[in-house]
């Protein structure tokens, strides 16, 4: 397939750097110093778990423009980068399959305002961090990669896109209910978010951290419930089990074993300090949900106003 990745950090690079290795023709969607650093050194990777490094040279290009043609678009912006790309998207009436690979808990109706049926959904099996020209990365073993059509239908394109997946490395799933999936993931990555900033942003701290990692699985389980709530199923199955099935206090032991670790601030750390707007971003998603169903909030109330102070702290002033 002749594939964009558009946007060029950790997760686009990673996507863009394998589908190549994996015989894929790819372009990166890249800019400013970004661009120039792959153009000359290619697309650095650097596995985290086992030391291994590997190097592919994509072309790079600055925009999509109306007249180009690709088999396939994956799109790995932030969300809230998402609407300012939106309009170049839509722009472009020649490719057939636009995959959007971010967290969008109700951006559906306005992807398929803008797109029609050109709208693929899924979400990366990854996480890490890039340090100059080099994107040092994790695989996330519990969350492969996860694709679906947005109807919940299988399709011929769905297949051949897991199937490119899979043939890079990318250890890949399909499923039913992406917009239910999707749901269910900005609950679970904002209630962690808003965990790592009350621990002042160090997840070795919020290891040591029972009350606060308490608040968290409270607050992953009351979004789990506004889900539930709007009549969809909570996937995947590991995340429903883990906070919805078994008692809280194993929930907690288990992610104070996990936020000791290297791993953690790779994959779930670096981004929330670094993306913070994103994640406040996603609280508002979670907001409006939670005002659709009525449901209890008082842990997502907290957690939440825990983002809100985090930005405010970190934003910069103006005019200063």
């Amino acid at each position: 397939m002749n594939i964009l990745v558009y946007g060029a950090g950790v997760i686009g690079s990673l996507y863009a750097g394998r589908l190549q290795r994996g015989g894929q023709r790819v372009t990166l969607l890249a800019r400013g110093q970004r661009r120039s650093d792959v153009d000359r050194h290619g697309l650095v990777l650097e596995d985290l778990l086992t030391g291994a490094r590997s190097a592919a040279g994509v072309e790079t290009v600055e925009r999509l423009v109306p007249d180009d043609h690709y088999h396939l678009v994956i799109v790995t912006v932030r969300r809230d980068q998402l609407d300012d790309v939106l309009p170049e998207l839509s722009a472009n009436r020649q490719v057939p399959t636009f995959l959007f690979m971010l967290n969008n808990p109700i951006g559906l109706p306005r992807l398929i305002e803008s797109l029609g049926e050109r709208v693929l959904l899924g979400f990366p099996g990854a996480g890490g961090t890039r340090e100059g020209h080099t994107v040092r990365y994790a695989m996330i073993a519990q969350q492969p990669t996860t694709l679906g059509e947005p109807g919940g239908h299988g399709s011929f394109r769905l297949n051949e896109v897991v199937k490119a997946f899979r043939a890079s490395g990318f250890k890949t799933r399909q499923e039913h209910n992406m917009d239910a999936w999707l749901k269910a993931h900005a609950f679970f990555v904002t209630a962690i978010g808003a965990a790592i900033y009350l621990a002042a942003g160090n997840c070795q701290q919020l290891s040591k951290d029972r009350a606060t990692l308490r608040l968290m699985v409270n607050g992953v389980r009351e979004g789990f419930e506004a889900v539930q709530a709007l009549g969809l199923p909570v996937t995947p199955f590991a995340l429903k089990l883990l906070f919805n099935w078994l008692p809280p206090a194993f929930a907690v032991s288990y992610w104070q074993r996990f936020f000791a670790t290297d791993t953690a601030d790779y994959i779930f750390g670096r981004h929330s300090r670094d993306a913070s707007a994103e994640m406040r971003e996603l609280a508002d998603d979670c907001r409006i949900i939670l005002r659709s169903v009525g449901t209890r909030q008082s842990s997502l109330h907290q957690l939440y106003a825990a983002i809100d102070s985090y930005v405010a702290h970190s934003a910069p002033c103006v005019g200063a």
